[in-house]
């Protein structure tokens, strides 16, 4: 997020003004050498904590096809609240399960109540449909994510694509259920997998907003 053409300088700003004597920073190690780099550059010492995932990542070989085949505990990502709303109608309205909605301009405390409502088991929620805000700071019993597509349209970046590689890990594996595989089903699987078998490489600029006078 750091290195983001539209929001890094949001997160620059944050970790080099914030009034702290100590600052956890939390995300995938292709920001560890730019992190690393803004911190001996202020003059701080830098520590890095790695952390094993409690569960194992598995791509899917096979598309879901139609959302009839949703399954309880599924977790459908899409990146516009147009999207968002017109997958939980046709959810809905081709399966017996109601849906639960969470995207980063809602409330916290409407996210929290639309999280506790998929979390428990005797509310009648049983599928999440939600935008990558479900990877920053919510905990949630998801079974499946399943991608609606690979491209987030507010960016222009592919999910997948070097630039962005953090996002897809992020996206899957901040939502927690210890013994249930992330699996995820993008509608560009073979251009997902080329993204991620060639790897990705640091983050090499933080973004920085320069004023106009």
């Amino acid at each position: 997020m750091i290195g983001n053409p539209h929001r890094g300088h949001s997160w620059t700003r944050a970790l080099l003004g914030v009034q702290a004597r100590e600052v956890h920073v939390c995300g995938s190690l292709e920001a560890m050498e730019l992190v690393k780099s803004l911190a001996e550059k202020m003059g701080d010492d830098f520590e890095l904590h790695t952390y094993e995932r409690m569960t194992e990542l598995v791509v899917s070989d096979q598309p879901l096809a139609d959302y009839k085949n949703v399954r309880k505990g599924d977790c459908i990502v899409a990146f516009s609240r147009q999207d968002i709303f017109r997958i939980r109608e046709s959810i809905e309205r081709l399966t017996p399960f109601k849906c639960c909605v969470v995207y980063g301009q809602l409330p916290p405390e409407t996210r929290s109540k639309q999280a506790h409502l998929f979390n428990n088991d005797d509310t009648g929620y049983d599928v999440l449909v939600a935008s990558d805000a479900i990877g920053m700071g919510l905990n949630l019993n998801i079974r499946r994510v399943i991608f609606h597509r690979t491209q987030k349209i507010q960016d222009g970046n592919s999910l997948f694509a070097r630039g962005g590689y953090g996002l897809a890990p992020q996206v899957t594996g901040s939502p927690r259920e210890a013994g249930h595989p992330r699996r995820p089903f993008p509608r560009d699987r073979a251009h997902e997998r080329v993204c991620r078998d060639a790897g990705h490489s640091g983050q090499g600029a933080a973004g920085q907003y320069v004023a106009q006078k």
